[in-house]
């Protein structure tokens, strides 16, 4: 059985979820989220946190990865992007500031700096980062994550919650772009019907809504963790075939 390493955002925290609590972010999360369908809790290590970006996705995977068989990930939005300062973690983008934090004392004192400097640090997402350079930071975060794993030969698994087509871009830039593209192993990220991430599925379908009325219910965490559940057997018998 694997010992896994459970990494996203709030998606993957399991917010809106009955057992999921924002009150302790760094230890509260679900027991009931998308993964928890598809392995024994007790086998999952879940580091996911409300806002968070996929730098800090990254970081986290550095950090928590020791003895784990297994690492799953769902890739937040591209525009979060992690900040920090006083010694302190944020997940900064134009429509929020949330610090990320291990404990108590942490988490007080990263919330009077979010709230001193909320509007600084969206006014910069808005006036420096547009779509093409956050299309560029998502895909090597995707990058640095599989190579991660496949240097620490880690088997690995991830999704996203958007999926989203190519930006519009020429020249070197969209050079830049399609060889981060072309060096992403597409076929270890699941989608399903091989367009839609975690929230376009979730929209595609119509699918309920949880207890917060902007999260997805339990029934639809349940559907999608059997289709990615469905993605990881079949990719490991095609595996063990080649062995």
């Amino acid at each position: 059985m694997d010992n896994i390493l459970l990494l996203g955002d709030s998606h993957t925290y399991g917010a809106g979820l009955d057992d999921a609590s924002l009150t302790n972010s760094w230890k509260d999360h679900s027991n009931k989220s998308w993964a928890y369908h598809m392995f024994d809790k007790d086998k999952i290590e879940n580091k996911s946190y409300p806002g968070c970006s996929n730098d800090t996705i990254s970081l986290k995977l550095v950090r928590h990865v020791s003895n784990k068989d297994l690492v799953l990930i769902m890739f937040s939005y591209p525009e979060r992007i992690h900040m920090t300062k006083n010694s302190c973690n944020f997940n900064v983008s134009h429509r929020f500031v949330g610090s990320f934090s291990d404990d108590y004392k942490e988490n007080y004192v990263a919330k009077q700096i979010a709230e001193k400097y909320a509007d600084e640090y969206k006014d910069l997402i808005i006036k420096y980062f547009d779509d093409n350079l956050l299309e560029l930071l998502f895909l090597k975060n995707i990058l640095f994550c599989q190579t991660f794993c496949q240097s620490n030969n880690l088997k690995y698994y991830f999704t996203m919650v958007d999926f989203r087509s190519k930006t519009t871009c020429t020249s070197s830039l969209k050079k830049y772009r399609d060889s981060l593209y072309k060096s992403i192993a597409w076929d270890k990220i699941f989608l399903v019907d091989n367009k839609y991430g975690f929230g376009n599925y979730g929209n595609h379908t119509n699918a309920k809504k949880g207890l917060d009325g902007s999260h997805w219910h339990e029934d639809f965490h349940k559907t999608f963790g059997k289709l990615f559940l469905k993605f990881i057997e079949e990719d490991r018998k095609k595996q063990e075939s080649i062995v």
